[in-house]
């Protein structure tokens, strides 16, 4: 007999293990990679943020082009009134000059705009690879309840139960699995329930059901309707319906004619389809409702951005442009949400948050480095001091281009005739004023040089913009 039950179980037990997965990029990550986390919900979120993290130097590189276009913007503002007022209402040439000037200022029109593109095609390819997995995780989840049904059954038709029985054995061994797994308590009572005898015996195996907090099917939409969390057959072959192609899942076609079959899927599936006991609403459309929010969030402040980039006006075509993809963009994030498998509905949840959450930490550091670069003067940063023996003095942080010279010490290099080498001690009298009128005469002009290391205080109170502005020109 348990030779017997070991044949059975090899025979059954090839379908689901047969099934080839998907082998791209994603997949891979998704499916391999990322393997030791079990929850396939957490598994998506660990992986989206770390995915973001990857990406989020080309998102610093796009917010930083962007506030540059602000700050040209906003010195070129003037001389643009200037350029509008002279073109008078010819928009043409004001456009065109006002290109060739933002061109000459440096204003990047495009750059911000390509990290944009590569988080597009991340969109897309994710978008199309989870749904790939979607669709094997389903057809494998079924073909592990269809192996261990045919196994239950072979082995309750071994000892001579009828086949109504049989089959209730392995309907009940589908649900058990379905929710719970199969450990060797289970299959004991399995033997007392319907009279089985000790050479009954089935693999420990975890549960197939791939939930998430409120999400009883994660590779079905996260709603209220449709039965998503059990699926009926024609729910279930749609779902499938390009995976369950014998080119995409490589089973053997006999094979994949009976898993596939309407009446086999109902005889698996019977006990978890006809259960009132357990709801099959799959989600309550938090996730949707989340996506959409988000993506109003994300296309507001990226709309303020913009204008304040000097990319968009307030008014005309661009402006009316952004406005109708704030509302456009959340509408097919949700037609996305509510379609196609709640991994993939999670992975834009998640991909917003950190998109937000990174927005303001690289917002706040664009501005600080705007502020240190304001606060930095010619050879010192200004209000960098220390004290020492009770008086403050500077610290000198010498920067690249800085004057060398400012703030420094004159000093006497070269000084000639006896009259420099004279103390006040050996003159005296009314010579002292005639000596020292013949000691000027005799006094050659002083050399003058700066001194190698500039006075600190001198250099705190020196003005430098009049140099800046000359090397500038």
């Amino acid at each position: 007999m348990a030779v017997l039950n070991s044949i059975i179980s090899f025979m059954n037990a090839s379908v689901a293990t047969g099934i080839t997965a998907p082998g791209k990029m994603w997949h891979l990550l998704i499916l391999n990679v990322f393997d030791f986390i079990a929850d396939y919900g957490w598994r998506i979120v660990v992986f989206t943020i770390l995915l973001k993290l990857v990406l989020s130097p080309l998102d610093f590189y796009q917010r930083y082009k962007m506030h540059k276009n602000q700050k040209i913007t906003e010195r070129l503002k003037p001389t643009m009134d200037k350029i509008q007022k002279q073109c008078g209402g010819d928009k043409q040439a004001f456009s065109q000059k006002q290109m060739e000037l933002n061109r000459k200022e440096g204003y990047s029109y495009f750059s911000s705009c390509l990290p944009m593109i590569a988080t597009m095609v991340v969109f897309i390819t994710l978008w199309l690879s989870m749904n790939t997995v979607g669709q094997y995780m389903m057809l494998k989840e079924y073909a592990t309840l269809y192996d261990e049904y045919n196994i239950a059954y072979d082995l309750a038709q071994s000892e001579n139960k009828d086949e109504s029985t049989s089959v209730e054995i392995g309907q009940d061994v589908v649900y058990k699995l379905y929710y719970d797994g199969i450990d060797d308590g289970y299959v004991q009572s399995l033997r007392e329930k319907y009279g089985l005898s000790d050479e009954f015996s089935l693999e420990p195996t975890k549960k197939v059901q791939a939930s998430f907090l409120w999400i009883k099917n994660i590779w079905a939409p996260d709603v209220p309707w449709g039965n998503k969390a059990i699926m009926d057959y024609d729910s279930f072959s749609k779902a499938v319906d390009k995976y369950s192609k014998h080119d995409k899942n490589g089973l053997d076609g006999d094979v994949l004619a009976d898993l596939m079959s309407a009446p086999k899927y109902e005889r698996v599936m019977g006990k978890l389809l006809s259960d009132s006991g357990q709801s099959r609403t799959n989600g309550y459309l938090i996730l949707p409702v989340l996506v959409v929010l988000l993506s109003v969030g994300t296309q507001i402040l990226s709309m303020i951005q913009q204008k304040r980039a000097g990319q968009v006006s307030a008014t005309g075509g661009a402006a009316t442009s952004m406005k109708v993809m704030m509302f456009v963009m959340p509408f097919i994030m949700a037609t996305f949400a509510i379609q196609y498998a709640s991994i993939f509905t999670l992975y834009m949840v998640t991909n917003s948050a950190v998109t937000l959450f990174l927005n303001v930490v690289s917002t706040s550091i664009i501005k600080l480095m705007d502020r240190r670069k304001k606060s930095r003067n010619y050879g010192i940063s200004t209000g960098s001091t220390r004290v020492a023996s009770g008086k403050k003095s500077a610290i000198i942080h010498y920067v690249k281009g800085a004057n060398p010279n400012a703030g420094a010490r004159e000093a006497v290099v070269a000084v000639q005739g006896a009259a420099a080498h004279e103390t006040s001690a050996e003159i005296s009298g009314n010579d002292k004023k005639a000596k020292k009128q013949k000691a000027d005469k005799d006094r050659p002009v002083v050399a003058l040089k700066q001194s190698g290391r500039p006075d600190p205080n001198a250099l705190l109170n020196a003005d430098m913009s009049a140099e800046r502005n000359k090397k500038k020109k």
